[in-house]
């Protein structure tokens, strides 16, 4: 199959991190990773419906906070200003008991965040799914309140996740977009959108390496 010629160097290239994924501090491997969150402020971000009314920063944490000082908070989705379109992901999420979320390749295709720790046959809706569409290989969930990694590679319509160095989807063709995207059209490059109306979630360590349009053609 063409797209194993990508799929090869991307994980050699990514092998190293992933072995590490919850246990150190990752660090990008090689040039080209972009930071898409400073750890300091919400610079570089976008609201859906142009509003922020739940996110902001924790000691050098994205946290969505649906709940503070007492207080229900509405929840929005956050996403990043800069667009892409064929790329490599590396982020760092954690959930409280009952958490869900998701991100968003391109502003459009959900991998799903879930507290789906002991979970026997994860299904499309559960930690690492894409939702409403393909459920994990393998649970790899860590519980409530521990700290997640996916490392994920997106070109074209095919998707490769690793969750905490695990594989759990390996180049699944996913066409068009699953629910509770920004917009309807993948023809475009788009945004890392992370979901924050469903509830409280944190992130951290956010990067992306853009990867030239010629792979998608391999």
């Amino acid at each position: 199959m063409p797209l194993r010629r990508w799929c090869l160097p991307v994980v050699a290239a990514l092998a190293s991190a992933w072995a590490f994924a919850g246990e150190e501090e990752w660090k990008p491997q090689g040039e080209g990773w972009i930071q898409l969150f400073n750890g300091k402020d919400l610079t570089g971000w976008k609201f859906k419906g142009g509003t922020n009314t739940s996110w902001e920063v924790q000691d050098g944490v994205l946290a969505n906070l649906r709940e503070k000082d007492g207080q229900k908070r509405r929840g929005v989705d956050i996403f990043t200003e800069q667009t892409f379109r064929n790329f490599q992901l590396h982020i760092e999420f954690k959930v409280p008991k009952g958490g869900n979320s998701g991100v968003y390749l391109r502003g459009r295709k959900e991998i799903q965040v879930h507290d789906s720790f002991g979970v026997e046959k994860p299904g499309p809706g559960h930690c690492g799914g894409l939702y409403g569409k393909a459920g994990a290989m393998v649970n790899a969930c860590k519980p409530a309140g521990e700290w997640n990694s996916f490392d994920a590679t997106i070109v074209g319509d095919v998707i490769t996740v690793y969750h905490n160095g695990k594989l759990i989807q390996d180049k699944v063709e996913l066409k068009g977009c699953t629910g509770g995207a920004l917009d309807g059209d993948d023809s475009k490059p788009g945004p890392l959108m992370l979901q924050g109306d469903h509830s409280t979630v944190w992130y951290r360590n956010i990067w992306i390496k853009p990867l030239p349009e010629t792979e998608e053609k391999k």
